[in-house]
Order: C-alpha cells, then structure tokens, then sequence
C-alpha cells in the first residue's frame, strides 16, 4: 500500500494470485509462472526471443500488469523508464511487460522483506 499507484484491489489481486510468497524462490520464477516471459526459440546453435509465452497463470499476469500500469501513471521513476522505453520506440504492450517486470521485483522485495517502498531505492 506504500507504493504509489497501488491501492487496496491492486494489491489485493496481486496477493491472491501470488498465494505463499515463500513458495516462489524468486520473483523471475513468478515473472515466468505468469507467462509473460518471452519464448525462446534454438535450432543449429541459434537462438531467438520470441513474443510473450502465455503459459502460465492468467490472473497472476492481470495483477502484474496491473501493478505495472499502476507504477506507470503514478511513480516518478516508473514514468522515466516507461518513457525512456517509449522514446527508444517501443509500442504500448512491450512498456506495458517491462512495467509488470519492474512492478513484480519492487512487490515480491516488499511482501519478502515486509518493508515499506522506498523510491530512492529502485530509481
């Protein structure tokens, strides 16, 4: 509730879509059980990133989003980076990943070390 942006439902989704935060080991598995990883494709010593997966849980990838557009309209730093990307070119839903990657590593440090968010931090 510290974080700009998130309000109670926000929050609320995110809590119960993640369940016992003691079960993820870190919040790059989470970011994967949402299925907004990108898919990799390798043949012959190649590789390639593809788009998003959706495998995974469709309502942990709502509430990531969520607290990614969250993050977008209401944090200072957030609003940098989400500019930063969008003046690099990048379209609405890529920003829209990156906020939900961003929001996901600030909301499993917080539920893990049950501190307040602190900007100055992940500026």
């Amino acid at each position: 509730m510290t974080v700009p942006g998130w309000g109670t439902v926000r929050a609320g989704n995110y809590g119960a879509a993640v369940g016992d935060p003691h079960r993820w080991p870190g919040p790059s598995q989470v970011y994967r059980a949402s299925g907004l990883s990108p898919m990799q494709y390798e043949s012959a010593g190649r590789r390639r990133d593809g788009s998003i997966s959706r495998e995974g849980s469709v309502t942990l990838r709502r509430a990531l989003i969520d607290l990614g557009i969250g993050l977008w309209l209401c944090d200072g730093p957030s609003r940098a980076h989400a500019a930063a990307l969008k003046e690099r070119g990048k379209n609405g839903g890529v920003v829209a990943c990156a906020m939900a990657h961003r929001a996901n590593r600030i909301a499993y440090a917080l539920v893990r070390d049950q501190t307040a968010y602190d900007p100055a931090h992940w500026a």
